[in-house]
C-alpha cells in the first residue's frame, strides 16, 4: 500500500513529499534505514523544512509568536522545547531541566496560557515543535532556550 505525506504551505507550495517504501518491495528497491539512522534523517529533514519555512518568513504557530515577545520567554521556550524533544515525558523533562515535576507542570501551564494552546492536543504539539524549529532556524530563539543536544 503506497502512501504519500505532503507538507504544504497555505499558498499551496509543496515543502516536503515523502513516499515510504512498501513492505515486500522488490530487492532492488530502497530499504528503510535502521531506527537510529531514521531518527537522524528525520531530524535533518525536519531541520531542512524548518530552515525553508524560516527563510520564507512563515509563521507556523501564532501562539509561539506571542511567547517570543515576552520577557520570561527564554525559560518557557527552553521548557517547551525540551518537553517536546523528549516526547512529552514529564519525568524526563524534569530531570533534564533539573526541576521538580510540580515546577515543570507550572511552566507548561504558563506556556499553554500565554500561547493559547493545549499541549494535550497532538496537532498542537506538532505545530509548536515545528514552530520552535523554524524560530531556531531563523535565529529567533534566545540562547538560553537551547534544548538538550541542540
Amino acid at each position: 500500500m503506497d502512501s504519500e505525506v505532503v507538507l504544504r504551505l497555505e499558498s499551496g507550495d509543496v515543502l516536503v513529499t515523502f513516499v515510504p517504501t512498501a513492505p515486500g518491495a522488490p530487492s532492488g528497491a530502497a530499504r528503510p534505514a535502521p531506527p537510529a539512522a531514521r531518527s537522524t534523517t528525520a531530524a535533518g529533514a525536519l531541520d531542512a523544512v524548518a530552515a525553508r519555512l524560516a527563510a520564507d518568513g512563515v509563521c507556523v504557530h501564532p501562539g509561539l509568536e506571542a511567547l517570543l515577545g515576552l520577557p520570561e520567554a527564554a525559560l518557557l521556550l527552553r521548557t517547551l522545547e525540551t518537553y517536546l524533544e523528549l516526547a512529552g515525558s514529564a519525568r524526563a523533562t524534569a530531570e533534564a531541566l533539573h526541576l521538580h515535576r510540580t515546577s515543570l507542570y507550572y511552566r507548561l501551564q504558563r506556556v499553554e496560557l500565554l500561547a493559547g494552546t493545549d499541549l494535550k492536543d497532538g496537532t498542537e504539539r506538532l505545530a509548536l515543535h515545528l514552530a520552535l524549529r523554524v524560530a531556531r532556524a531563523a535565529g529567533r530563539l534566545p540562547d538560553q532556550a537551547a534544548a538538550p543536544g541542540a
